[in-house]
């Protein structure tokens, strides 16, 4: 049916069979892997990439927007033609992230756009694709932008707003070490106190592209 249908098909759309395939033998090693989960996170020699969206990224950044709910702090959608407005506007910065490993690539499975002052950078949206909820990448992404906002000597503050469906969000925040400081109307306002940033985790490669 026309209604069905999305607006635009992405790449990770189309290889979407064949993540599925690839998950399949991934979950079947996990499922015999002997040893702590840890060492088998360390096994699968997973890469994530951090980069700034380019224009050909947007239609995979919206569909993230539009088909992420339970992975997603705010639940804003943006169209394409916002997203390409905060990528190019310098009081914005919008991020994705990919993640691979030796099974294939899960491909571009994280977004996080943040509104930026001289004194203090807010993210306004953080969304994890479902297929990566037991990799870690969320607290990932959150320490990379820490350790950014820390080198610009900002504050790093987050909304959040609260479903029914996407409290691990809550709970990324949490172990990241932000604190809630502010409630406006149903939006939670959280910081981090930057004094004590959490490392990368051992088991995942992590390439941030300025």
């Amino acid at each position: 049916l026309p209604a069905l249908q999305p607006n635009f098909i992405t790449r990770d759309a189309q290889m979407r069979r064949q993540m599925y395939l690839s998950n399949i033998v991934r979950e079947t090693a996990e499922k015999t892997f002997e040893g702590p989960q840890t060492a088998f996170l360390a096994s699968l020699g997973m890469v994530l990439r951090i980069f700034p969206a380019q224009e050909e990224d947007l239609q995979r950044a919206e569909e993230l927007t539009v088909r992420t709910n339970q992975l997603n702090a705010t639940g804003y959608t943006y169209s394409y033609a916002e997203l390409n407005h905060f990528r190019q506007s310098p009081q914005h910065q919008l991020l994705m992230a990919s993640l691979e490993d030796t099974y294939g690539t899960y491909g571009h499975i994280g977004l996080a756009l943040l509104a930026c002052t001289p004194t203090c950078w807010t993210i306004k949206l953080l969304l994890m694709s479902c297929r990566v909820l037991s990799r870690g990448v969320g607290g990932v992404l959150l320490t990379h932008l820490l350790q950014r906002a820390k080198a610009q000597g900002v504050r790093l503050q987050a909304e959040f707003v609260p479903t029914d469906r996407n409290r691990m969000m809550n709970i990324t925040y949490r172990f990241a070490g932000f604190e809630e400081v502010a409630q406006q109307g149903e939006v939670q306002m959280f910081e981090h106190p930057s004094a004590n940033i959490p490392p990368f985790p051992d088991y995942m490669q992590v390439d941030c592209t300025q």
